[in-house]
């Protein structure tokens, strides 16, 4: 038997630990020709759609699990380094980190993921630290009144629609958004509409068609545009707290500008195989594949870089491709309601009833099981 390729993969989000699941399921460390390395600068998996619901209610224990259980089952299969990564030599493919550290490749898949702003900033560092960010967090909207949100996308709805939810009058909260309506023209007006519905039962205060600066001295200016020919309107809004949940970018600090487009994005053939190397694979949020960014995406991606990788352990050009399927999206809208779309073939988006979706993801939004690819 030829040797082990040295498989590397640097993020430990939910990309890249249900590709070690993936593997540790289909090998054991005798029949995989591969080894495989996890570099991650967190302690801990943490499954990021509870991020929103845990800044609201404390559900740290639900989705929030060390990687010591990770290769469990198969410990000569591969290893898990808790680190930063801070550079990549292509030519002597290296993965440097930032304690001085470097960790050769054959085969390198980059899983990033997403650089966001509250409630989703979390630090890349120790359990301590991932907890004491979201603890703050929790106290700030406990002992503000006026709660305004910039951004009136996935993110901002829901942490509008949990903090209206979950405090109810005892808050006033406020959602800016520059579009005719929440989301983006990517999903179906429909859908949009009914997340409109919800914000507005829940006491949430909606504007529309605006945009909105954090003057830094507890008050956002709102600039509203005008009807038809009327001028725009401006506005000082108080606001004892600001959450910017306006458009993330790519967690690709650290890699080599050749490989980025002109935002940040890590440039990939269908295959997701970087443009120019193919021993090195993007997956997720930070390649530049035109589609929205979601967690729903790995169903579709995964196969294909697991596929792919394959192919080049075993030596063999790899030959599946990736083609990003039609647009579906769950949002939970408070604790106890939901929607969502799902694309079906021939009919188009079809939108999800509330208590579907509920009873699918069940009281954490899916956690339980998202914690059992790293073992929990």
């Amino acid at each position: 038997m030829s040797e082990k390729k040295e498989v590397v993969i640097i993020g430990g989000g939910i990309f890249g630990v249900n590709l070690i699941a993936k593997f540790c399921n289909a090998f054991s460390s005798t029949t995989a020709n591969m080894h495989i390395t996890l570099i991650e600068a967190r302690d801990d998996f943490v499954y990021s759609p509870l991020n929103v619901r845990n800044c609201i209610e404390d559900v740290s224990d639900v989705f929030i699990k060390p990687y010591d259980r990770l290769f469990l089952k198969k410990p000569k299969l591969g290893r898990v380094i808790c680190g930063l990564a801070v550079g990549v030599d292509q030519e002597r493919k290296i993965v440097s980190l930032q304690n001085g550290a470097e960790v050769k490749y054959d085969i390198l898949v980059l899983a990033t993921g997403t650089s966001f702003e509250d409630p989703n900033n979390l630090p890349r560092s120790n359990h301590s630290d991932v907890l004491g960010y979201f603890a703050e967090k929790r106290e700030l909207i406990e002992k503000s009144y006026n709660i305004l949100l910039i951004g009136g996308g996935a993110t901002g709805a829901e942490l509008a629609a949990e903090i209206a939810d979950r405090y109810r009058s005892k808050k006033k909260v406020t959602l800016i958004h520059s579009r005719e309506l929440p989301l983006t023209e990517v999903y179906s007006e429909t859908l949009r509409q009914k997340v409109l519905t919800y914000l507005l039962q829940s006491r949430v205060t909606v504007h529309l068609k605006a945009r909105g600066t954090d003057n830094k001295n507890g008050t956002v200016t709102m600039v509203k545009a005008g009807r038809g020919k009327e001028k725009p309107t401006t506005e000082v809004l108080k606001a004892d707290l600001v959450f910017h949940a306006m458009a993330r970018r790519p967690a690709t600090d650290g890699f080599p500008e050749s490989w980025k487009d002109d935002r940040g994005h890590v440039r990939v053939k269908d295959t997701l195989q970087l443009v120019d190397d193919d021993s090195i694979f993007a997956i997720g949020d930070l390649n530049d594949v035109k589609e929205v960014k979601t967690a729903g995406k790995l169903h579709y991606s995964l196969p294909v870089v697991y596929n792919n990788i394959l192919s080049l352990v075993n030596d063999k050009k790899p030959s599946k491709v990736y083609t990003p399927p039609a647009e579906s999206i769950t949002l939970t809208m408070g604790k106890y309601r939901a929607t969502g779309q799902v694309a079906l073939p021939l009919i188009g988006p079809v939108i999800m009833p509330s208590w579907l979706l509920t009873s699918l993801q069940g009281k954490h939004i899916n956690a339980e099981r998202a914690v059992g690819s790293v073992g929990y």
